[in-house]
């Protein structure tokens, strides 16, 4: 009896929800934070904000007169309109795709795009901005824009390249005939053109970097990781019984009126959207821990492989054939997933010379996730300027783990040849060199910066051991 009342009285609570949510923004309380154009009035209705309307006016009219995104932005970001707000590409696309603008609006947008799903639209709950012929015009311009785009050429460093000069994200063009085209890139204001080749011949070995790094990490890393995710199952449990919480208890306070439907409807949404990308988090968590393997195992494998590689010089040849196979669809979403800018300047002889580069932030956070679990190989050199491969930050367990896999394909010795005290500011060194092969005939495989204090990055670096891996010529196992 119990048990029936209760799922009653949840389904009473789940209509009226839905029913006050719906009754809210049907009348003007939109929830979440105004966009641009718009303010709250007094009754925290969502109403037309006469002193920033005209720049919404004036962005769309910008997109019809044949202005791109990029161009848009730098017109605005030279104005300093509202200033100190910085415009890039991105705010003017979610500009010209949202439909508050026309008075409507999209709920549980962002969650249904990731679900391939339509958003809940509720059409006329604002006053427009624009007219519907106008964002309808908008959206026909921004297709045909697309398929031009298509159709005509693919700019690998497409939105990525900035000027030297003036540092505002470079245009792209393309000339020449149908038999020889070239692409370049270009700064309008400063007069500057880049061509696309020749960037993409002094940025290669950047390139073979990330090549070596994406091939890495799809065959060994990404189980690695997908292994870590196995402790976070509990956290992301955690995370989801707080969040279910805290809707209970909004719902609570919204039937005993101690807050408001705006509040509410902020609030309960903002939960909703948390709580099922959450879930979708655990679900795909528990499908990559089904998968069983040793993490020290899968990085004895891939440095094995490379090793052979190296030594037979196919490895550089390898990762520039994966280059060249991709078309230029392909090179350039290559390019977008690791880099967020690029710049290349041209001296006075017209030889190019890359001189900044900056990573994208999620790249930068996998590679870090990967140097704290010992997984992330650096190149040093040698005191005779040897290049040297290294292992950054593995405990004695992993090495042992490491070593034992090693043993599966070669006669492997361990050597400590140097120690890290901060207290004596510096590395003390018991071998001053770090020879290819040594009196025994072994011959240097990597180093391993080991922890010894069992924690990952110590607040203080205290007693960091270096250690040489040497391996026999001879394989003992194919």
């Amino acid at each position: 009896m119990l048990t029936v009342l209760s799922q009653l009285e949840i389904e009473i609570v789940s209509e009226r929800t839905k029913f006050g949510l719906t009754g809210a923004i049907k009348s003007g309380h939109i929830p979440g934070t105004c966009p641009l154009g718009y303010k709250r009035n007094e009754s925290k209705k969502m109403v037309i904000d006469e002193t920033t309307k005209d720049i919404i006016i004036r962005i769309f009219n910008l997109y019809l007169q044949g202005k791109s995104y990029q161009t848009i932005s730098n017109i605005l970001n030279e104005e300093k309109v509202l200033e100190p707000k910085k415009w890039d590409d991105s705010t003017i696309e979610k500009i010209l795709n949202n439909k508050i603008y026309v008075g409507d609006y999209e709920r549980f947008k962002r969650v249904a795009k990731e679900q391939g799903k339509e958003p809940v639209i509720y059409p006329n709950v604002v006053e427009p901005i624009i007219t519907r012929a106008m964002f309808e015009d908008v959206q026909i311009q921004k297709e045909k824009n697309q398929r031009a785009y298509c159709r005509d050429r693919v700019y690998i460093f497409m939105q990525k390249m900035k000027c030297p000069k003036c540092g505002k994200i470079m245009g792209s063009k393309g000339t020449g005939g149908k038999k020889k085209k070239y692409m370049y890139y270009h700064c309008a204001d400063c007069k500057l053109y880049l061509r696309e080749d020749l960037i993409e011949e002094q940025a290669m070995p950047m390139i073979m970097d990330l090549i070596e790094y994406d091939m890495t990490v799809k065959k060994y890393f990404y189980p690695v990781l997908a292994d870590k995710k196995e402790k976070n199952t509990d956290k992301l449990d955690k995370e989801i019984n707080t969040l279910r919480n805290q809707k209970s208890r909004i719902k609570e306070a919204y039937l005993k009126e101690i807050v408001d439907v705006e509040e509410f409807s902020k609030e309960y949404e903002a939960i909703d959207e948390k709580l099922e990308l959450l879930e979708q988090k655990r679900i795909e968590t528990i499908d990559l821990n089904k998968q069983t393997f040793s993490p020290q195992h899968l990085m004895a494998d891939r440095d094995v492989e490379k090793e052979k590689l190296i030594r037979s010089n196919k490895f550089y040849d390898m990762l520039m054939a994966e280059w060249k196979n991709k078309d230029k669809e392909e090179k350039q979403e290559f390019i977008s997933k690791f880099l967020e800018s690029i710049t290349v300047e041209k001296d006075n002889k017209g030889n190019y010379k890359l001189v900044n580069l900056k990573l994208r932030k999620t790249f930068i956070n996998q590679i870090y996730k990967l140097m704290q679990n010992g997984m992330f190989d650096m190149t040093i050199a040698d005191e005779k300027d040897k290049e040297v491969r290294t292992t950054v930050m593995m405990d004695k367990q992993e090495l042992e783990e490491y070593i034992e896999r090693l043993n599966d394909y070669y006669e492997v010795s361990y050597y400590e040849i140097a120690r890290l005290d901060e207290q004596k500011k510096g590395y003390q060194k018991k071998y001053l060199t770090i020879d290819e092969t040594n009196d025994n005939g072994e011959k240097l495989f990597k180093l391993v910066e080991l922890v010894t204090d069992d924690k990952k990055y110590p607040q203080k670096k205290v007693n960091r051991i270096v250690g040489a891996i040497r391996v026999k010529e001879r394989e003992k196992v194919s």
